[in-house]
């Protein structure tokens, strides 16, 4: 089975809703456009071989393309990240706009996308998915920081109250120590990053003359800021990605699902329509709202900041938690969520290469060591 027969194409872009004559309606009817293309084939008549998005149109397709533009324009998380989007894409070519969606989906979404949860230790055992693992995450490792990740546990511990933000149970060990009192549900919980991927890197598998046309995107974390209209550096401090404002207390179930994007956090409204601080509703895809009751997610939560000994632990920012929301949705939408998934995901044993599909898993793993390898 191909990749292309297992990959969702999301949900079909609407009619357009911008202003007949704006750059918001050109740009948008560009996505309309490309979405109605059924393949890249049109435009590579006049393009010679070995051109730099020769890679790229074999990842991202003419429709998840027009997708992850079109979805972007509409869930864009400000009016400067959509009018920074308008711009990219009238400033493209058709297929540039396949690098322009690559862009949004491995160096922005992908910052948000963690399939793997917390970082595992990695083992000398050499395996398949160790390889994979090594390409896929090892060079994504987050940056040391001035808060350690014991630090970091203690104060997001200490400021949830020492429960999962998102069922409301206690800390196991937190119990167990004494540090809070009986409660009749207790689970295990670990630090959930909103932010999961480190925003100095390089952006994989673009190469220089990619970076030539689109300077503005040579990192995560330039095109966090580009997108999302805040300076991560700014926002966390020395702490990088491994601030109290970008991390919470969650247990295993919804932080995997937080961490792969099924889930997301929404501004929570007043009765006059006004956002209540660090209130957020929880959104999810489609289809999981019986996994949300299973799991016994609420669906509410209520971060707050804390102060110890006259020092603030702050909440998560809402700008990170908006922009995770924002990629989210986008993801789905457009179908990104299942390209990252099938690039990203645990593969079948291609142990017996005798097996029916031995020789699409081993072509998907050397597709995913391409893709994320650094590019000097």
């Amino acid at each position: 089975m191909s990749p292309e027969s297992k990959l969702s194409v999301g949900q079909p872009l609407p009619p357009n809703p911008y202003e007949q004559g704006s750059d918001n309606y050109e740009a948008y009817e560009r996505c309309l456009q490309l979405e109605r293309r059924p393949a890249w084939n049109a435009f590579l008549d006049d393009v010679p071989q070995n051109h730099p998005y020769e890679d790229i149109v074999q990842t991202m397709t003419t429709i998840v393309t027009a997708r992850v533009l079109g979805h972007g324009l509409h869930f864009a998380p400000n009016d400067s990240g959509r009018n920074a989007l308008v711009c990219d894409i009238l400033a493209c070519s058709q297929l540039e706009l396949a690098l322009l969606a690559y862009l949004y989906v491995f160096g922005l979404i992908r910052v948000f996308y963690n399939p793997e949860g917390p970082t595992p230790a990695v083992t000398p055992t050499v395996t398949p998915r160790l390889l994979l693992k090594v390409a896929a995450q090892d060079s994504h490792l987050l940056e040391p920081s001035s808060s350690n990740a014991a630090e970091l546990r203690a104060l997001t511990l200490r400021r949830d109250d020492h429960r999962c933000v998102f069922t409301g149970k206690v800390d196991r060990r937190s119990r167990q120590r004494g540090i809070v009192g009986p409660s009749p549900e207790a689970t295990a919980t670990n630090v959930a990053h909103i932010i999961s991927q480190s925003l100095t890197d390089n952006i994989n598998g673009v190469t220089p003359a990619h970076q030539a046309k689109f300077e503005w995107a040579r990192t995560a974390g330039a095109m966090l800021e580009h997108f999302g209209g805040f300076n991560a550096r700014n926002v966390l401090n020395q702490d990088n990605i491994h601030s109290p404002k970008n991390a919470f207390t969650a247990s295993i179930d919804p932080h995997e699902m937080f961490d792969q994007l099924d889930i997301w956090l929404t501004p929570a409204m007043d009765g006059q329509g006004q956002a209540v601080p660090d209130t957020y509703d929880v959104a999810h895809a489609a289809g999981l709202g019986a996994i949300l009751d299973a799991t016994k997610i609420k669906r509410q939560v209520v971060f707050r900041t804390l102060s110890v000994d006259g020092k603030p632990i702050p909440a998560p920012d809402p700008r990170i938690i908006e922009l995770h929301a924002a990629c989210a949705r986008i993801a789905h939408m457009s179908g990104a969520v299942e390209l990252l998934r099938e690039l990203y995901g645990e593969p079948d044993s291609i142990v017996v290469m005798t097996q029916p599909n031995a020789a699409y898993e081993l072509t998907r793993a050397l597709r995913t060591l391409q893709l994320v390898s650094a590019t000097d």
